[in-house]
């Protein structure tokens, strides 16, 4: 936004201090004035556009009934790294709290440049000063702070200097164009912040948002769960590994890129198709570089990614062992360490169907649901409403193995027909008291070299009476290595 001066002439007017203290601003009201209010922005603003981004509040600055001059207020920029960087904002913080900025993106003045020269910043302090009554009223929540953009081959900003404001330094030179995107100018112009009220640059800064400050920010999706300089090694590693099922032709999207997406956002807790496309729309655009999105055509520095039909076409058609074995492995290589302590970890997808039924086709499956020690009444339900998934995972959160629970049978039995396919020599395995079955046990300890620590409660009331018969009191874990 820059301030500019219209050339038309206003009737006669007094001499300015009378003419300044019967200046009003207010917000424009009906499709007539809104027409109005746009033509003149379209006719006399060098900007020549009246649109705006977001949410968005129109003030009219009136002289006895005449329009003296127009403003916009409308959702602040995306990423402004003078901005962020004033506040100290993170990554993060940009996301949770960029709703309690507002922009100053036009500002017409109608009078011809030289017959009140106090009028623009008395304006804006007239604006500024009811702004965030405005702004709660119309939008539920409170704007702390405004921001503007100036140009400095048009103009030196004075206006806002004499209103208080504060300059930031220069842009980079993008104007955004949409939603989520920017065009490169080439245009760098001065950034300008006003802060609305007191505190609210230290309410701005909190390292914790206020309860009250959070009514406007939409639930946002969860960060990426590994640090960027590591997703080029997550999308080399799986276009090593995964091949792609699509047909080569019309093909947008590396198959890499895309399921290194999804693959994080899952990581992370995303749970389907439109969840994982939110996570990848969150995204910036060094990240998506680093996982090898493809270029957006015609701009530079920005990458685009798969939208949610693509994710869901694509999931439909890869394998989703060669998925978890491309993960596993690439955690494997970030952390070559020997594993030494393995937790079982349960997890129930409801937005997903249930992995199929396999009881009936592997024995060994059957073997382990009859060895089960734990009475039926007792054990887990069945996975036959929902997808149940069991990670094996490190202390670390790396990734060694993880396997689906068929429809028809439970956790545990499904746990126990997979155990003998892991190589566990010297490695302590860690679950609750649904696997403290005896035939895990000795498994464990007497085929494959492992060890366990295990649980016992009330849902085996027979293995539990007889360890409350036999042994003294609690004890603490003990095994041939002191762990």
């Amino acid at each position: 936004m820059s301030i500019h001066y219209a050339e038309q002439k206003l009737g006669e007017l007094p001499p300015e201090e009378r003419a300044l203290a019967e200046v009003g601003v207010r917000l424009i009201e009906g499709a007539e004035e809104r027409r109005r209010f746009d033509r003149l922005l379209r006719e006399e603003h060098y900007l020549r556009n009246a649109q705006a981004i977001g949410r968005v509040l129109r003030y009219v600055a009136e002289y006895r009934g005449q329009w003296v001059a127009l403003l916009t207020l409308s959702s602040a920029a995306l990423h402004l790294k003078p901005r962020d960087r004033f506040l100290e904002w993170s990554t993060r913080q940009v996301q949770e709290r960029r709703h309690l900025l507002a922009q100053n993106s036009r500002f017409l003045v109608l009078p011809a440049t030289g017959r009140w020269p106090n009028l623009a910043s008395r304006v804006l302090k007239l604006v500024c000063a009811r702004l965030p009554e405005d702004w709660s009223r119309e939008f539920g929540y409170p704007v702390l702070m405004v921001e503007t953009f100036v140009d400095p081959q048009r103009f030196a900003g004075t206006c806002y200097r004499a209103a208080h404001w504060q300059a930031l330094g220069p842009t980079q030179g993008f104007a955004r164009c949409g939603q989520d995107y920017y065009q490169d100018q080439q245009h760098p112009k001065e950034l300008w912040v006003y802060a609305l009220g007191a505190n609210a640059l230290a309410r701005l800064r909190a390292p914790e948002l206020e309860a009250a400050l959070r009514e406007g920010s939409r639930p946002l999706p969860p960060p990426v769960p590994v640090p960027t300089a590591q997703l080029s090694s997550l999308a080399g590693f799986l276009r090593q590994r995964v091949p792609d099922p699509r047909d080569p032709h019309g093909v947008r999207h590396p198959i890499a890129s895309a399921i290194g997406i999804a693959t994080l956002a899952v990581a992370a807790g995303c749970s389907g198709p439109h969840a994982i496309a939110e996570f990848a729309q969150s995204l910036n655009h060094g990240q998506r570089r680093h996982l090898g999105c493809r270029p957006t055509p015609g701009k530079r520095r920005q990458f685009d990614v798969p939208c949610e039909r693509t994710f869901r076409r694509l999931l439909a058609q890869i394998d989703s062992d060669q998925l978890r074995q491309g993960f596993a492995g690439w955690m494997a290589m970030l952390d070559p360490a020997p594993v030494q302590i393995l937790h079982l970890d349960g997890k129930v997808l409801r937005n997903a169907d249930p992995a199929p039924a396999r009881l009936s086709q592997e024995p060994a499956l059957a073997q382990a649901a009859a060895a089960l020690d734990t009475p039926a009444d007792q054990q887990k339900p069945k996975a036959e409403k929902a997808l149940t998934l069991v990670n094996f995972q490190t202390p670390e959160q790396r990734l060694v193995d993880q396997i689906a629970v068929p429809r028809d049978t439970n956790e545990e039995a499904a746990v126990a027909a997979h155990l003998p396919k892991m190589d566990l020599a010297g490695v302590l395995l860690i679950g609750d008291a649904a696997h403290t079955v005896k035939a895990n046990c000795w498994h464990l300890t007497q085929a494959q070299g492992a060890e366990y620590l295990f649980f016992l409660k009330g849902n085996q009331p027979t293995a539990f009476a007889k360890a409350k018969q036999l042994l003294a009191g609690d004890f603490p874990p003990s095994g041939a290595i002191d762990r």
